[in-house]
């Protein structure tokens, strides 16, 4: 499956600034670095579901 471009610019942006496994990530960094666009959050989720990352609860996401 071919993830979309905020998908990969979420995870180049998480590998820039998080690179060890089980690094977290609030949503609002995500927000203020990608803006609030509802595609972040659907990002994210497409991400979850491949198995990218994980989301121990909604403010969250940590690395895989």
């Amino acid at each position: 499956m071919q993830l979309s471009k905020t998908a990969c610019e979420i995870l180049a942006f998480f590998r820039e600034t998080h690179r060890k496994p089980g690094a977290r990530m609030t949503i609002a960094t995500l927000d203020a670095h990608f803006g609030t666009d509802p595609s972040v959050a659907v990002a994210v989720s497409e991400l979850k579901q491949l198995g990218y990352v994980g989301v121990p609860d909604s403010g969250t996401v940590q690395s895989n």
